[in-house]
């Protein structure tokens, strides 16, 4: 039938093609069109049949699986790839991706998985000789010549400890700014475990894992067709849709990717997490501005303390990190107030957002952000309202850079490398 996913089964033992076969025979939109015994033979019948995906074999005699699937990506970049095999070592994984798969099965793998996975990379395939197909998505947010358009602001929203809130935080902030009409990116950056999509209720069909690998490649349509738009007209990136894919991203593509969305957006919010890995670190010193979610705990102000002593080691400037309480409450007994958080860490608090666990829990299970929908005017909607306009007319009026404008030198890897550096240089 002319609507069905045409699937070509590449691995060297009979029984498995077979295996897989009758997994995908009751499948409707599913049509296994041939099967193949070796790499040699895959990268043939592509170019004869042009499959719309390609179930391949990572061990197979003669050309590998990543060695076919190198060769049928540069010869029919119409086909996706998902690379099956029982090694779930991520250098397998990156090694597949790299070579142009699109996902990665561990064998054994029942039914279920093996049709979603189809189905999921099936309805990310880009439409790479169809270019008005993609003009809607290229029309919702991202501008057609952003090299007219000043540099966008980078927001990263951050907590050195877990369970802050950050998520929250950042997908209220992001679709307030979006809301207001501000060309607006939200990045999932917690990549192992992200939860951007739950709350957002958005399928990861696309992530942030597609545009690993791809620097020479990465511009506006490229991000087009991997982001994803919400029905607020916020652009998502997610995190991949399985935490091992994490291992795929690199600090480089994290660099390279938002120095490109600065390019395109007024905002890029990314949603971080709290291990202080290269990656998180490295968008950390891209950005404009931290917010730093504090809460009003003993723990949470140790926390924040030690992160503003790390800032002030990383040579951040002080106006770089935002201090915003969130979970706020009204002083009770001996509780720890709003007035003694900013006493205590001697920093000036950017906002505040009140605590409110109901909305925060039925916006969360029903996948709608708080600032929009039912609960839009709550008080704490209308604070995050409040930061989110805050924040635009701070940094949308005369932006001046963090930096002092001189090209800087390369800075050594890892937190532990680039404190010890820059202790030698005093040092010395």
């Amino acid at each position: 039938m002319a609507g069905n996913i045409r699937v070509l089964i590449v691995d060297d033992l009979p029984e498995t093609r077979e295996n897989v076969r009758k997994l995908l025979q009751f499948e409707s939109d599913i049509e296994v069109i041939g099967q193949a015994g070796t790499g040699e033979e895959a990268v043939q019948m592509a170019k004869e049949h042009q499959p719309d995906i390609i179930l391949m074999d990572i061990n197979m005699p003669g050309i590998d699986g990543i060695g076919a699937s190198q060769q049928i990506t540069e010869s029919v970049p119409t086909v996706q790839i998902i690379i099956m095999s029982v090694q779930s070592d991520p250098n397998y994984l990156r090694r597949a991706m790299m070579a142009g798969a699109r996902d990665f099965l561990t064998k054994p793998f029942g039914g279920d998985e093996l049709v979603a996975a189809i189905r999921r990379v099936h309805d990310k395939r880009p439409t790479v000789s169809a270019a008005p197909a993609r003009q809607p998505r290229q029309a919702s947010n991202i501008p057609d010549e952003p090299m007219t358009a000043p540099e966008g602001n980078l927001i990263a929203v951050y907590s050195p400890k877990g369970g802050a809130g950050c998520t929250t935080v950042a997908i209220n902030l992001a679709v307030s700014l979006a809301r207001r009409g501000r060309r607006t990116i939200l990045v999932d950056g917690s990549l192992q475990f992200g939860d951007v999509s739950v709350m957002l209720n958005m399928k990861a069909v696309t992530s942030i894992a597609d545009l690993s690998d791809r620097g020479n490649e990465l511009d506006q349509d490229l991000i087009s067709s991997i982001s994803q738009v919400h029905r607020s007209n916020l652009n998502v990136l997610l995190a991949p849709p399985r935490p091992e894919m994490a291992d795929v991203v690199t600090e480089e593509n994290i660099k390279q990717l938002l120095a490109t969305l600065k390019e395109s957006f007024d905002f890029i919010i990314v949603d971080t997490t709290s291990y202080l890995s290269e990656k998180t670190l490295a968008i950390l010193d891209l950005s404009d501005r931290i917010v730093l979610i504090a809460q009003q705990s003993l723990s949470s102000l140790k926390n924040v303390s030690r992160f503003f002593d790390l800032a002030e080691s990383l040579e951040y400037e002080t106006q770089k990190v935002w201090l915003l309480i969130n979970r706020a409450k009204s002083k009770q007994g001996r509780g720890i107030s709003v007035h003694d958080v900013g006493k205590a860490l001697k920093r000036p608090i950017y906002g505040t957002i009140p605590d409110d666990e109901t909305t925060v829990s039925d916006a969360s299970n029903r996948g709608v952000p708080m600032v929009m929908g039912e609960h839009q005017k709550k008080p704490i909607s209308l604070a995050f309202i409040k930061v989110a306009d805050q924040i635009a007319k701070e940094l949308m009026e005369g932006k001046t850079p963090i930096g002092n404008g001189k090209e800087e030198p390369e800075k050594p890897s890892g937190l532990f490398g680039r404190l010890f550096s820059r202790r030698e240089k005093a040092g010395g």
